[in-house]
């Protein structure tokens, strides 16, 4: 308070309003610091635009007669672009400049009221002025022509500071200012109630049209504080109480040079007379420097304006209603990207600053030039001068402005007016439903300023939303060829997206790199355009370089990642996971879950939660994918499953419906999120298959691969042939397999032979090693290869007799191959009774050392059955829970738990056990006839019987099931369904099999012929 020793006689209320005053000032201060380094990207915001690259995965894999299969799915990758998004208006910026506006408007009145008469009728008429120019009349509240609202705005303001200034002259400054508030508050709500536009559009019309009164007195403030920076250099150099710390003359000319240097240089670049790159202070920089000292320098020559204000009570806070409208018009111009209005400040600021900083230089050189020289303190009688008067400093300094101006072609001029324009632009652009007045606006703009970017951008955008691809094209070239500009680049590129683009995309993007070799969104855009061509190593070097310069690396790191997985680089692919292991952006993650589904890569650990929202963006899409796939992910069923369900119903997710749907299937199928449910999960996966068009051939595979590892090989073989018939190629090696297996040996030979479009040429070749096994004798199988062996004893062993299963076993020599073998003749021994040789050939070829896989389990299957065949209940009891099952035989242990219970007269237990059998299993030959067999024995026959219809439809060629399906319908009188199921029945056995079944079954079908003639 040093500086200001009236402060303690100043009212407390009007204290009060000053700091109210001060805080609002810095306020807007604080808003222009926040627009000069956001403004652009809240205005046209860089976004990043996820694309999807499919990386294939392998799920669920397995060898049938040694041929390798496996259910191919995508595990997406995630690569990012940097885009220019739509425009948006921060209308949040509106609103707070609305506010200060109001408060700016109440100052100015208050203040008003208080003023001597002269300067009184001065403030009224600018006040009125200022009023107009927010052009009430347009929006239309009475009339476009009526100045009603207008004229009620003035009598009421100027009716009351003139009852304060004539008749209350005693009411206090609180006073006042609360009154002029409420009376402004009032005419706003009033304004927003009758107004037919939404009240942020009516804040928008108030705000946009009052910036040009906010100029005009951005200029007054320029004009009173042009030269306070070198007032301020004045009072460093003399200020100092020992004349031996002050500096002389030569140190003020030299330091007020090179200000003054400054600023005539930033003038001669802006005008065109020098042409280069001058990075010196930069003129806003200048400004707010000169705002600071301003009000420091206003007390100091207060002697000026004495005569019609005071310091304390009107000259400070009309400095700070000044202040305040300067920095709010200045920091909604940055928030608002209104880069020409910007301009505008700046030209003003150098026309001002050099000029009347000239003026006031020789001014104070040549009062107290021999003063300052003997290194007195000449700051404290600066404005006392003895030869030139103070007056002609704003004289001189008002003839250069007119000078500068005129040589400049009134470039600050123009340059406000484009700003203007933007806003009025932006305006109608809002309010009209077709704004073509908008878009007059915006060439306006452009035409006044020719480094203009808001208004070519405005026009792009405009024209991007109208569809004109052309105009928007033609208006963003016309932007870079006056000024280039990152953004400019950027969204000119985003228009070429077709390949046919290519070569003019690659142009654009390498000519914006050329200009701007630091900018990595537009190196990590030419990165990926160049992973989409032969140019591998242009892209790497190009996505190492914005991972150089970016400010968020992980996106960078995330396109390298599907860059390297996606062309084939899987090693690197793997390191760089592995580099970049600490990262938790959404989409580096989703890349590292996708490489380790992919190529094998170590799955991220602590892996954040998944989101919960409903709808999702392709990035979420493929995070939330990923991850679903992931096995080995804790997972809540009831949280998942609902999840699922509510984004398969949202609307907005319909382009992910075919992958959602897919991983329902599969996490129901493999009990990834809850115990498997494979009849659900094929019954989602058919409907997705019937319902998914072109992509139905690639889901009838998966429901194929499926039954074929439940060893449901017609019925595998049935949805092999939907999908080659959908044009679905990997299907036929499938279907080779499945009929074969099915016994339909002419069937895997015809697709064999008459098929030429295998996808890949192994892949004929494994179906012709099949169908060869398939044609195969005996004698021939004992010298073929050993890869034909293994495939004949899996086709054959069940129908020939031992002997010949055991020579051509027992010549197999391939370890590998081994085991394979093994396994049929095992179930050969077991069908033959001889468990002592099948004991020690499971117990050879499959030790405890043995690996976890499939073979492994299928020996186990083998070895309980053993277990069961022989009696050894307690060891199988003991043992079952112990020994290891793949997947495809889940079942086998519940089956044998079931038996167990059974056995036991454990009824609870074994239905239990029965009812996750036939849901983990529901294509179980056995597990479906011991179940029927045990609900009969329960007295639940049509349990039984609906079981066995089950078990039909997975199993349609089974004949034990139709027979038994058969007896159970005829036990419960369901006679029509049995004759039905013999008729099913007859062409799946042959003759005497049927004859001799019918006989078993005639004394049922006599009975139930009599109970029928009683019924009729």
């Amino acid at each position: 308070m040093k500086l200001f020793p009236f402060w303690p006689s100043v009212e407390p209320g009007r204290r009060f309003l000053y700091f109210l005053l001060t805080a609002m000032v810095l306020g807007a201060m604080a808003l222009s610091f926040y627009g000069f380094f956001k403004g652009q990207d809240l205005v046209f915001p860089l976004e990043k635009q996820a694309e999807l690259f499919p990386a294939e995965a392998h799920l669920s894999p397995s060898s049938p007669l040694l041929t390798p299969l496996r259910v191919e799915v995508n595990a997406y990758l995630v690569t990012e672009r940097y885009v220019i998004g739509d425009m948006q208006l921060p209308l949040w910026a509106t609103w707070a400049y609305f506010v200060g506006l109001v408060v700016a408007l109440t100052f100015f009145w208050t203040l008003a009221s208080t003023l001597k008469r002269m300067p009184y009728y001065g403030a009224v008429l600018l006040g009125m002025l200022w009023l107009s120019t927010f052009n009430l009349d347009l929006l239309d509240i009475f009339s476009q022509t009526s100045n009603l609202l207008l004229l009620v705005a003035l009598v009421v303001l100027g009716g009351g500071s003139f009852l304060f200034q004539a008749f209350w002259t005693q009411v206090s400054f609180l006073l006042r200012f609360l009154f002029f508030g409420v009376l402004l508050v009032l005419l706003s709500g009033a304004l927003f109630y009758f107004s037919p536009l939404p009240a942020e559009l009516t804040a928008l019309h108030v705000v946009n049209y009052s910036t040009l009164a906010s100029f005009v007195a951005s200029l007054l403030f320029m004009v009173l504080v042009a030269y306070e920076n070198l007032h301020g250099l004045l009072w460093f150099n003399t200020q100092a109480q020992q004349p031996q710390r002050r500096f002389g003359l030569v140190q003020f000319v030299l330091i007020s040079v090179l200000y003054l240097g400054n600023l005539l240089l930033l003038y001669l670049r802006q005008t065109g007379m020098l042409d280069f790159d001058f990075t010196g202070l930069d003129a806003l920089l200048v400004f707010l420097c000169s705002a600071l000292v301003g009000l420091w320098g206003l007390k100091q020559r207060q002697g000026q304006y004495l005569r019609f204000f005071r310091f304390e009570t009107e000259a400070a806070p009309l400095y700070l209603v000044l202040a305040l409208l300067t920095f709010l018009n200045l920091g909604y111009a940055f928030l608002l990207a209104n880069d020409p209005l910007v301009q505008a400040y700046r030209s003003s600021v150098i026309l001002t600053h050099l000029a009347y900083g000239v003026a006031f230089f020789i001014y104070v050189l040549v009062n107290f030039g021999p003063l300052i020289k003997q290194k007195l303190r000449v700051y404290k009688v600066v404005y006392d001068p003895r030869q030139l008067p103070y007056f002609t400093v704003y004289l001189m300094g008002t003839v250069l402005v007119v000078v500068m101006l005129l040589r400049s072609n009134y470039a600050a001029y123009l340059q406000h007016q484009a700003g203007y324009y933007n806003y009025l632009g932006d305006l109608y652009r809002q309010t009209e439903d077709s704004p073509l007045l908008a878009e007059q606006f915006y060439n306006e703009a452009s035409i006044q300023s020719r480094n203009n970017q808001r208004s070519s951008f405005s026009l792009a955008d405009l024209y991007r939303l109208g569809g004109s691809r052309t105009l928007e094209m033609n208006r963003l070239q016309e932007a870079l060829e006056r000024k280039p500009s990152p953004e400019g680049y950027l969204r000119l590129a985003s228009l070429f997206t077709s390949s046919s683009d290519l070569f003019d995309h690659l142009r654009i993007l390498q000519e914006g790199v050329k200009r701007f070799p630091e900018h990595a969104p537009l190196l990590n855009n030419l990165g990926l355009l160049y992973g989409t061509t032969s140019f591998a190593d242009s892209a790497g070097h190009y996505l190492d370089a914005a991972l150089a310069q970016s400010k968020e690396p992980e996106v960078i790191q995330a396109n390298q990642l599907s860059f390297l997985a996606s062309h084939g680089f899987a090693q690197q692919a793997k390191e760089f996971a592995q580099k970049y292991e600490a990262g938790t952006y959404g989409p580096l993650l989703t890349n590292r879950v996708a490489i380790a589904l992919a190529l094998g890569a170590p799955a991220p650990a602590n892996l954040p939660a998944l989101p919960t929202d409903s709808t999702l963006s392709t990035q979420m899409f493929a995070q939330y994918y990923n991850r679903q796939l992931l096995s080995g992910t804790k997972q809540d069923s009831t949280a998942t499953f609902s999840q699922l369900n509510s984004l398969l119903r949202q609307e907005e997710n319909q382009a992910f419906l075919d992958d959602l749907t897919l991983i329902k299937s599969l996490l129901l199928q493999q009990g990834t999120a809850s115990p498997p449910q494979p009849a659900m999960a094929k019954t989602t996966l058919e409907f997705l298959a019937t319902n998914s068009g072109g992509a139905a051939g690639y889901y009838y595979d998966i429901l194929g691969q499926w039954m074929l590892q439940s060893k449901l090989y017609p019925l595998a073989a049935e949805y092999f042939q939907k999908a080659r018939q959908a044009g679905y190629r990997d299907a036929h090696l499938h279907a080779v397999v499945a009929s074969a297996l099915a016994g339909n040996f002419s069937q895997a030979q015809q697709i064999t032979f008459s098929t030429t479009n295998f996808p890949e040429p192994w892949q004929q070749k494994a179906a012709m090693q099949v169908a060869i096994a398939t044609q195969l004798t005996p004698v021939q199988a004992v010298s073929a290869p050993d890869s034909l062996k293994v495939r004949f004893l899996e086709l054959h062993a069940a129908a020939l007799p031992l002997a010949q299963v055991e020579e051509i076993a027992n010549t197999i020599t391939t370890p590998a191959l081994a085991p394979v073998a093994a396994l049929p003749l095992v179930e050969r021994y077991l069908q033959e009774g001889n468990v002592t040789t099948a004991q020690n050939l499971l117990r050879i070829h499959f030790p405890e050392s043995f690996p976890k896989n499939l073979l492994k389990s299928q020996a186990n299957v083998l070895q309980a059955e053993l277990w069961r065949q022989t009696g050894n209940w307690q060891e199988l009891q003991a043992q079952i829970t112990k020994l290891y099952f793949a997947a495809p035989d889940a079942g086998v242990p519940l089956y044998y738990q079931a038996l167990l219970a059974q056995r036991n007269k454990n009824p609870k237990a074994a239905t239990n056990l029965y009812n996750q059998l036939l849901r983990r299993a529901p294509g179980s030959e056995e597990g479906h006839l011991a179940a029927a067999d045990f609900f009969v024995n329960l007295k639940q026959p049509m349990r039984a019987y609906n079981l066995l219809l089950e078990g039909i439809g997975y199993n349609p060629a089974s004949v034990v099931l139709r027979k038994a399906y058969v007896k159970v319908a005829l036990a419960q009188g369901l006679r029509d369904y049995a004759l039905q199921g013999l008729e099913q029945l007859e062409p799946l056995v042959s003759p005497q099999e049927y004859a001799t079944f019918k006989q078993e079954i005639e004394p049922q079908l006599k009975a139930s012929e009599a109970l029928q003639q009683e019924w009729q």
